[in-house]
C-alpha cells in the first residue's frame, strides 16, 4: 500500500492548502485522516478527498499520473454494479469465474447488486485485474 497521507498532503502542498484544510472544511477529522497509514480510507471518505481536491481517485491513490477529473464522484450502487456487469460481459466471464479470479465469497456480487458498497481495495483489485480506472467503475 502505498502512503495515502504521504500522497494526500503532496496534492495539497499542490494546490497551496494544508491538511488543517481537509479538517476546517469538515472534509475529514484528524483522527480519522491520520488512521490512513495503515489502511485505505472507505470509498465514501475517498471520494470526498478526491471532489475536494479535484482529482480523481486513481490519482489520488496513486494508480495513475494522470489527473482527469472531470465531475464530482459520488458512490452509486447501482451505477457500481452496471459497469461491472458490464465488464463482465464484454468479457465474457460469469460473476462465478471473476469472484474465483479475485478470489472474493461469490456473495459478493450479490452484496454489491443488494447496495453493499464495495471496499477501497476491492475497486483497486477491480480496475487492477481488468486494466481500468476507478473512474470507469464509478461514473
Amino acid at each position: 500500500m502505498n502512503d495515502f497521507i504521504n500522497f494526500v498532503n503532496s496534492v495539497l502542498a499542490e494546490q497551496n492548502k494544508t491538511t488543517a484544510d481537509l479538517f476546517n472544511d469538515n472534509i475529514i477529522s484528524k483522527d480519522t485522516f491520520y488512521k490512513y497509514r495503515h489502511r485505505y480510507p472507505t470509498v465514501t471518505t475517498l471520494l470526498k478527498i478526491s471532489n475536494y481536491l479535484k482529482v480523481t481517485p486513481d490519482y489520488l491513490l496513486e494508480l495513475s499520473d494522470e489527473n482527469d477529473f472531470k465531475e464530482d464522484y459520488t458512490f452509486d450502487s447501482e451505477r457500481f454494479y452496471l459497469n461491472l456487469t458490464k465488464i463482465l460481459k464484454s468479457k465474457n466471464m460469469s460473476g462465478r469465474i471473476f469472484c474465483k479470479e479475485l478470489n472474493y465469497s461469490k456473495d459478493n456480487l450479490l452484496r454489491w447488486k443488494k447496495g453493499t458498497v464495495p471496499s477501497t481495495l476491492n475497486l483497486i483489485q477491480i480496475s487492477s485485474y481488468f486494466e481500468i480506472s476507478i473512474s470507469d467503475l464509478l461514473l
